[in-house]
């Protein structure tokens, strides 16, 4: 019987939801048991933990991670060499509880590129361009669930590079302490450039990750007045009152493959979201949507929605910047938008992200990917 080896399309794959066994897309090809810590064992196993997936696994910062556990690693590889990760796992689930932990490396130019990211995960930060995924108003349960994502630049190479994920599911720990967000994240950015490395790829390393935040949700909504990240700089107070925002929801700012800013009403009923999706964040369903709207800088849609478009020299190679109206029930009036005002405040906030980003100047004129 034929193996599909081929990554699972994003709109098959759900945010944290780990299969517990090998999937039928990838095959084990190294593996090993490693004691993360403790005494003999440690001083035994250890230096096998260092040389796991091929010498990439960043151990130390796993080691802090899931403590005394004993675990085991291994690597799974698409059949087309599309997608690379590095799977570790508990050893004795009786004893040491549930540890499924996977980083995943694939390319991160091309239509076909993706990663789960979305414009409420928290900026790694430390030099970082990558984001947090964990809700700290989920149930008791689901308090070691958790994903993290990095874009990673080559070196010399405009517009290559690589993207990373890191998905932990375990019931050993719980990502609503920093420190164990910040764990999880070293564990992502440690081994990804330590694969990166392997491929040739030359990577402009951030810091060492000390502090991650968590996720935002409609709930956190604060004061337009108040905002100071993801938000800031995009409307005047003035245009703000006239459009009826009262509110905002945005992450602290910081460079990832989803950013983005939710503009409410009195008790944060969004009115307008602005999301910038930087290649693989692209998802192709977005990406469609976009590239059939018009490209001519002076149209009014009834629906409020517009996309600007920009040619980026790190690790991705094109960017999409979209904002859109909520209209009717609680939303805005479709009559009441004020079109240019939108495109303009867009603009804004497409600039200040591509700058970040080391983009160009984003604009109407479509870009588009070449492989």
């Amino acid at each position: 019987m034929a193996v599909n080896t081929e990554k699972p399309a994003p709109g098959r794959r759900r945010r944290l939801k780990l299969a517990a066994g090998l999937t039928a897309g990838a095959v084990l090809v190294a593996g090993g048991l490693f004691w993360a810590s403790g005494g003999w064992d440690r001083l035994r196993h250890d230096g096998a933990l260092d040389s796991a997936c091929d010498g990439t696994l960043a151990a130390e910062p796993l080691r802090e991670l899931v403590g005394g556990a004993e675990v085991t690693a291994g690597i799974r590889r698409g059949a087309d060499g599309s997608w690379w990760q590095c799977r570790v796992g508990e050893a004795d689930e009786d004893r040491d509880g549930r540890i499924d932990l996977r980083v995943t490396v694939s390319g991160a130019g091309g239509r076909s590129a993706d990663v789960e990211a979305d414009r409420t995960d928290a900026p790694l930060g430390h030099g970082w361009t990558g984001g947090f995924a964990y809700d700290p108003d989920r149930v008791s349960g689901d308090m070691g669930d958790a994903s993290a994502s990095v874009l990673l630049a080559c070196a010399g190479k405009p517009g290559e590079g690589l993207v990373a994920e890191v998905r932990a599911r375990t019931d050993r720990l719980d990502f609503g302490r920093p420190e164990e967000r910040a764990r999880l994240g070293a564990v992502l950015t440690g081994t990804a450039t330590a694969y990166a490395r392997q491929q040739g790829c030359r990577v402009a390393e951030g810091g060492p990750l000390r502090e991650v935040g968590a996720s935002v949700s409609a709930w956190d909504h604060k004061p337009f007045a108040a905002v100071s990240g993801g938000c800031a700089g995009i409307l005047d107070a003035r245009t703000a009152a006239r459009w009826g925002v009262r509110t905002a929801v945005e992450t602290a700012a910081g460079p990832k493959p989803r950013e983005g800013c939710v503009l409410g009403g009195l008790r944060g009923a969004p009115l307008y979201t602005f999301t910038a999706s930087y290649g693989p964040a692209l998802d192709e369903g977005l990406r469609d949507r976009l590239e059939s709207l018009p490209d001519r800088p002076d149209a009014d849609r009834p629906d409020g929605r517009y996309a600007l478009w920009a040619r980026c020299h790190d690790a991705v190679r094109r960017v999409a910047y979209d904002v859109y109206a909520e209209t009717g029930g609680r939303g805005t009036s479709p009559l009441a938008l004020d079109h240019p005002g939108l495109r303009a405040a867009l603009q804004r906030f497409a600039d200040r992200s591509a700058k970040a980003h080391g983009c160009d100047r984003p604009g109407t004129a479509r870009v588009y990917d070449t492989d």
